[in-house]
């Protein structure tokens, strides 16, 4: 991928988060990968954080 446009004083380099963000693949793995992690975490917190069960 070309990371320089034509500008008015010569090429200019695109920055890197707009280069970021033109990848709409790289966002979405992005996006999946941090609710798994987040989700993931969250519900092993809830189960390592349950109360014992008292039995009959």
């Amino acid at each position: 991928m070309d990371e320089t446009t034509p500008g008015p004083d010569g090429l200019e380099e695109i920055p890197w988060g707009q280069r970021f963000y033109d990848r709409p693949f790289v966002l979405l793995a992005l996006g999946m990968t941090i609710m798994l992690v987040v989700f993931t975490g969250w519900g092993l917190w809830e189960i390592l954080s349950l109360p014992t069960a008292t039995l009959p």
